[in-house]
C-alpha cells in the first residue's frame, strides 16, 4: 500500500519583536475602520519579513531543510532593522497588497535571502518567480480601488529604535476561515 507522505504549507521568515509588530499596527489603526469594506487586515502577531514562501512541503524535505539551515544561518550575523514607508503591489493604480518597508541598517539581508533561495533549489524547489523585495505585508486588497492608495499613502509610520534580529523561522501556514494561522517549526539562530 502506498502511503502518501505526511506534509504542510511552510514559508521562511523573519519574525518582528512585538513591539515593533505593534508601532506598525497602531500606525495603520486610524485608517483600518475606512478601509475595512476593501481590505482584509493582518493580525499584528502575524506581521513577518517573509524570505521565501515554500508551498506545500513534505516532512522530509522539512528534515532537509532544518538540519541545511541551521548550517546556513550559523554563518550570518544578526541583522538590523529600521521601519520605512507605505508600500503597495503591484501599483497604487491598483493596490492589492499594502505593506511597510524595512531599512537595513546592519547585516546582509539579501545575501541571506539569496543564499536560502540557493538551498531550496538545491533541495528541489522551482526558482522564485518574484525578485525579492523586503516588505511586511499589513493587509491584501479585497478588491482594488483608489480609495486604498489614497488614505494608505498617508499612514505616517513613526521614526522608531533600530531593533535587531538574531534569528530566521520555518512556520507552517493553516489556512482558516479566519486568516492564516502561523506556527513555529524550527529557529535558526543567525550568530556568526
Amino acid at each position: 500500500m502506498d502511503v502518501k507522505e505526511e506534509s504542510y504549507r511552510a514559508f521562511i521568515a523573519i519574525e518582528l519583536p512585538h513591539d515593533v509588530q505593534e508601532v506598525i499596527f497602531n500606525s495603520v489603526k486610524p485608517i483600518m475602520g475606512r478601509l475595512k469594506p476593501f481590505v482584509k487586515w493582518v493580525p499584528p502577531e502575524n506581521i513577518h519579513l517573509t524570505l521565501r514562501f515554500l508551498g506545500q512541503i513534505s516532512l522530509s524535505f522539512s528534515n532537509d531543510l532544518q538540519d541545511s539551515m541551521k548550517k546556513l544561518a550559523d554563518t550570518f550575523s544578526p541583522l538590523t532593522f529600521n521601519l520605512s514607508e507605505p508600500g503597495v503591489f503591484p501599483s497604487w493604480r491598483e493596490p492589492r497588497v499594502l505593506w511597510v518597508a524595512l531599512k537595513i541598517v546592519q547585516g546582509d539581508l539579501f545575501l541571506l535571502q539569496k543564499e536560502i533561495e540557493t538551498l531550496v533549489q538545491r533541495l528541489g524547489l522551482s526558482p522564485e518567480k518574484q525578485r525579492f523585495h523586503p516588505h511586511l505585508t499589513v493587509g491584501r486588497a479585497k478588491s482594488p480601488t483608489p480609495v486604498i492608495s489614497t488614505l494608505w499613502k498617508n499612514v505616517k509610520i513613526p521614526i522608531s529604535p533600530d531593533f535587531c534580529v538574531d534569528k530566521v523561522t520555518l512556520f507552517k501556514s493553516t489556512l482558516a476561515q479566519t486568516g492564516a494561522i502561523y506556527e513555529v517549526m524550527d529557529t535558526f539562530p543567525l550568530n556568526h
